[in-house]
């Protein structure tokens, strides 16, 4: 059980029995991100806010990519925005990249309240599946963690953002800083950070920002309390986390020899082996979710462009401030298909058996994840194709940006800017399902029928 895996450290408290209120814990996660991004919006939209006059559904727009982490964008956020505007994507981004809940629950406890349970249950979706840990405690360990990087970062970033004026230098580190730890993807440079392809500093800082922000914070803390000190050995840690990193690494490992192989003679050419390996590097840890690129996105190879999509739908792993359908997720459906090849009845890896209920639940985010893709690239193929070419708008370009959207990465082929008014709506529904999660908003008006009558079966042919 993943409670077991946190009773191991000092933020679990045990406690009794707390008797369940009526309510709807998920719905309150939905209308708080709804409630947060309309205030973004309405924020970004005064007069003082712009430099340059800005949509209500532009601003709209950023608003969502910022609170759902995706970073994408229908104008450009560094000319667009005074301070106050930027102060207001950071607010947006940090909120959205912790949590409504998490920051909520902050409120509540430093107003010397106590969060109800529905508030707890809410807060603690996003760390465990369980709910016998003390909401007080996990934050003492999110937000520390949280913030420190992002302290750090924002300090290495400074060093290197040089021959700007004092304010504007510190205000881009804090930006970048936590933007590439939520892995949101927005920078207040127009070319993402394609200027700093060939700094090692610049690519090692944020790809460890991004990879953090994106391990999940179970998987972190039993990483960081690896090594027990007092006894001299080393910790068992959870299957979560052993699948968990060791697919990440798989992933990362694998994006880096692709890119290696599909840019030498492309945008790599050019470039020493060394330069190569690191920009490979940058482009495997922060294409999943983090939507930041040293190299024109555009001018990749069509071999790259679409490991890009599988790897964006992967996305990073639970409980974390990335997107994507999660590296467990997509690990559960392999190792499925593998047990049934070798004709298991029960999904196995490393000695243990993966509960039916989450090789169920895996098939269903997949399945329903592959159903949003498709719907939304279809009417997006409808909408922008009137008055466009089909360079334009070619079926690889939309399907780039819907997986993109949905992911919440904010990687673009250039089709952002250009998309209509109901091209823009469908990014921001399809970013915002990608944010929550669609079996999530289903389960916040669905009610889970545990009995019921059944047909009789009938066997098909199948394959």
């Amino acid at each position: 059980m993943l409670r077991s895996r946190y009773e191991a450290f000092d933020f679990v408290e045990k406690k009794a029995e707390v008797k369940k209120k009526s309510g709807n814990p998920i719905l309150m996660i939905v209308s708080g991100y709804l409630a947060l991004v309309s205030l973004g919006a309405l924020l970004l939209s005064l007069p003082f806010a712009q430099r340059e006059p800005v949509g209500i559904l532009d601003a709209f727009f950023t608003a969502m990519s910022a609170v759902c982490v995706t970073g994408l964008s229908t104008i450009d956020i560094s000319a667009s925005f005074t301070p106050f505007g930027n102060w207001v994507l950071v607010l947006l981004m940090q909120a959205g990249g912790l949590g409504i809940m998490t920051i909520s629950t902050v409120i509540i406890l430093l107003a010397g309240m106590h969060p109800g349970f529905n508030h707890q249950s809410a807060l603690l979706a996003n760390y465990t599946q369980e709910g016998n840990v003390d909401a007080g405690r996990i934050l003492k360990a999110v937000l520390p963690f949280t913030f420190g990087l992002e302290a750090i970062g924002a300090v290495i970033y400074f060093t290197q953002f040089s021959g700007m004026a004092l304010y504007d230098r510190i205000f881009c580190s804090l930006f970048q800083a936590v933007s590439s730890f939520c892995n949101v993807g927005f920078t207040l440079f127009p070319d993402s950070l394609e200027q700093f392809q060939l700094n090692p500093l610049m690519n090692i800082t944020t790809c460890v920002l991004a990879l953090a922000g994106g391990f999940g914070f179970l998987a972190i803390t039993e990483m960081r309390y690896l090594f027990d000190f007092k006894k001299r050995a080393i910790r068992k840690v959870s299957l979560h986390t052993h699948i968990a990193t060791g697919f990440t690494l798989i992933i990362v490992l694998v994006s880096i020899a692709f890119f290696m192989f599909s840019e030498w003679s492309n945008t790599f050419e050019g470039l020493n082996f060394g330069q190569k390996l690191e920009t490979s590097a940058f482009m495997a840890f922060t294409s999943r979710t983090a939507g930041l690129n040293t190299i024109d996105v555009p001018a990749l190879s069509v071999g790259s462009l679409f490991f890009f999509v599988i790897i964006m739908l992967i996305g990073a792993n639970p409980g974390s401030c990335g997107g994507g359908i999660k590296t467990t997720t997509t690990a559960v459906i392999f190792l499925l298909g593998f047990n049934r090849l070798l004709g298991r009845n029960k999904t196995q890896i490393l000695g243990r058996t993966i509960p039916e209920t989450t090789v169920d639940k895996a098939v269903r985010i997949f399945v329903v994840a592959i159903v949003v893709v498709v719907v939304a690239t279809l009417v997006l193929l409808e909408t922008e194709a009137a008055g466009n070419s089909i360079e334009q708008v070619s079926f690889l370009k939309v399907f780039f940006e819907v997986v993109s959207a949905y992911s919440t990465c904010g990687l673009s082929m250039g089709l952002t800017p250009d998309l209509s008014i109901p091209g823009r709506i469908v990014i921001c529904l399809v970013m915002f399902v990608g944010r929550m999660g669609p079996l999530f908003l289903i389960s916040a008006v669905a009610k889970t029928q545990e009995q019921g009558m059944w047909y009789a079966e009938e066997d098909i042919m199948v394959g």
